[in-house]
């Protein structure tokens, strides 16, 4: 399915009828308290374990999906499984939510035997292969591109062992012996079997030389998500060579109802940076950009500082003058990304780097816009949205998330609060930052102060904390 030019709510809403009425019609079965309905109900001649098939899609394919796939499976009389809603999906394919191991795993398939896995593997690939989908990470796809992926596993047994304090399932190997079914790289055939759905050929065919293994090494992953990775490594054209931030974006990874992906947000990112960066100097520097297995990759200097976010969790003592230094200097950053003509849209503590000198750098663009042609319908983060926002001037959005950042840093909270009226922070606090902040949080834009305000403002507070303490 194509995305409209509707709003994310009325695609959402559309699509989740649709799926609802495909539901009833092929997965009767609802277990309470589970996220999952399934075709038919469990029977004793379901085996424990076997060779899962997975059918990956995006949030807006998976109507289409599976309308093409239901009708095979209940002829071939699979037992098989999908999420109760699409909403549910959307966050098996965040990878955050139910784990990276989960991205993708539209629907489940349980074939009773490994002949009948081959064979119903090469009939759905075939039926769904013009389909976008992410890769599920831990399985092997049936071929490169390909909706299908399949790993050997648990099926419906109880038994589990516990590793590193975790409870993860089991499976049995041929001498009896329980193991552990993993979810990680390189585990989706186990070694004492061999694979049944290549016959020792590949399961996938990618470009083996691309930048990934010619001009870097040492990888080190950061964070991973369904829309793509963030790595630390060591570029090699320099000498000596210096570490790196190397930003992933994967094509279908994280698909949102206006069907933005993996590329499409690191693209964004790299656009603004590349204008943005070379008279901010409060945003990374960008190195280069390149493509490489079907994903977007961004090269950025490597900024070796924790978030601001870690700052207001942690234990340490933070001084009126340091937190007016860290508004301060959030405020400088927002006001310099204004001027050049960009709204960011991703202000938050966690998005801001705190050197050992109380120096801020900003991080994560993949939302910016230019304030001539705003777009703020898909970006944002609960707690520092307005409930009212602007659509002509995305800078409105900045300033109130400028001041739920704020407000959370004063009252080291791990998520921006409602209300810091009686908080013991405030009360240190001179009254004409507590109204600035106030300012920040008015429902209405228009009555937002211009970041660059902001800033000589709390420049200002703190030119006279300075002169009070002389002696």
């Amino acid at each position: 399915m194509s995305p409209d030019r509707s709003s994310p709510e009325k695609i959402a809403r559309k699509l989740e009828r649709d799926w609802q009425l495909l539901c009833d019609a092929h997965l009767p079965i609802r277990p309470n308290g589970s996220m999952w309905r399934y075709s038919r109900k469990k029977n004793r001649h379901d085996p424990p374990q076997g060779w899962k098939l997975h059918v990956s899609a995006t949030i807006l394919s998976a109507c289409d999906v599976f309308r093409l796939i239901a009708p095979c499976l209940r002829r071939h009389q699979m037992l098989f499984k999908a999420p109760k809603t699409l909403e549910e999906l959307n966050k098996l394919n965040a990878g955050v939510y139910y784990g990276f191991s989960q991205v993708g795993k539209f629907v489940t398939v349980y074939p009773a035997s490994t002949e009948a896995a081959v064979v119903l593997a090469h009939e759905l690939d075939w039926l769904t292969a013009k389909q976008p989908a992410p890769v599920i990470p831990y399985d092997e796809a049936l071929r490169y591109g390909s909706c299908v992926h399949y790993r050997y596993g648990q099926f419906h047994s109880d038994l589990n062992v516990t590793v590193r304090n975790n409870s993860v399932p089991t499976i049995m190997r041929p001498d009896g012996r329980m193991v552990p079914d993993r979810r990680e790289p390189g585990a989706a055939v186990p070694p004492w079997l061999a694979d049944p759905f290549h016959r020792g050929a590949p399961a996938t065919t990618r470009a083996t030389i691309t930048p990934l293994e010619t001009n870097y090494k040492d990888y080190a992953a950061i964070t991973q998500r369904g829309r793509g990775g963030v790595y630390r490594a060591l570029k090699l054209s320099s000498t000596p060579a210096k570490t790196c931030i190397i930003k992933e974006g994967r094509k279908h990874g994280e698909t949102d109802w206006l069907g933005h992906d993996g590329i499409h947000r690191v693209q964004r990112e790299a656009r603004f940076l590349k204008i943005v960066s070379p008279i901010v100097g409060g945003v990374p520097r960008l190195i280069t950009t390149f493509r490489a297995n079907h994903c977007f990759y961004l090269v950025l200097e490597h900024i070796a500082d924790r978030s601001l976010q870690a700052v207001i969790t942690g234990t340490e003592r933070i001084s009126c003058d340091r937190t007016l230094t860290y508004c301060r200097n959030m405020a400088r950053i927002m006001a310099d990304i204004h001027a050049a003509g960009w709204a960011w849209l991703d202000c938050k503590p966690e998005n801001f780097l705190c050197s050992k000198n109380h120096e801020l750098r900003a991080v994560d663009f993949e939302g910016a816009c230019r304030l001539d042609n705003p777009d703020l319908r898909w970006v944002e983060t609960p707690g520092y949205v307005p409930l009212k926002r602007d659509a002509t001037h995305p800078q409105a959005d900045d300033l109130y998330a400028l001041g739920a950042s704020f407000t959370q840093l004063v009252t080291r909270k791990a998520f921006p609060p409602a209300s810091f009226k009686s908080n013991k922070q405030v009360q240190k606090l001179p009254e004409p930052v507590v109204r600035l902040i106030k300012s920040l949080l008015q429902p209405d834009p228009k009555l937002r102060p211009a970041a660059r305000t902001v800033q000589r403002i709390l420049e200002h507070m703190l030119r006279r904390s300075k002169i009070r303490a002389l002696p």
